[in-house]
């Protein structure tokens, strides 16, 4: 039971993280009065723990998070860091669907060249051979991938030509 418990914790950190990416400047308008940590403790954290004790008795929940927060914790808290202090810091992402293609350097907005151009950066500027300097710039790549993508979500994976009204 308590390994079942540790790979749903694990699945829903991994959907609400997804969802942070993907909403990142709504999520920021709403919370940008809290600084990091606490906005961790109260979006995350919080939300994820409320779901579980429904679903899970305290022992095996205790002991599951426990063992999942000394895992993944940390990477988790890291993204968020990163995310939090670039808007903080006045040096925010843009949040126009144009400066995401443009990051890309996409001509054409389709799921297909998106997704080759993002393994493309992932592989140059992954944190394994930049260091702190590609940990900045994967999350960049993360942030302007997740719009992109919600974008074609929104519209059923419809292509669209750069110079089209966004």
């Amino acid at each position: 039971m308590q390994r079942f418990c540790k790979r749903v914790i694990e699945y829903m950190y991994e959907n609400r993280m997804n969802q942070f990416l993907s909403s990142f400047d709504t999520i920021f308008k709403a919370y940008s009065h809290l600084d990091e940590d606490r906005f961790f403790r109260e979006w995350f954290e919080r939300s994820i723990i409320r779901d579980l004790v429904y679903y899970f008795s305290p022992s095996a929940l205790v002991s599951s998070y426990e063992e999942f927060r000394r895992e993944r914790l940390n990477l988790l808290k890291a993204y968020v860091r990163i995310y939090w202090r670039s808007f903080r810091n006045g040096h925010g992402y843009p949040v126009r669907l144009k400066d995401s293609v443009e990051f890309f350097g996409l001509k054409e907005l389709s799921r297909e060249e998106l997704t080759r151009k993002y393994r493309e950066m992932v592989k140059r500027f992954h944190p394994d051979r930049n260091g702190k300097e590609g940990n900045l710039m994967m999350a960049k790549i993360n942030y302007h991938y997740h719009v992109l993508r919600r974008y074609l979500s929104d519209r059923g994976f419809e292509d669209i030509q750069v110079g089209e009204k966004v």
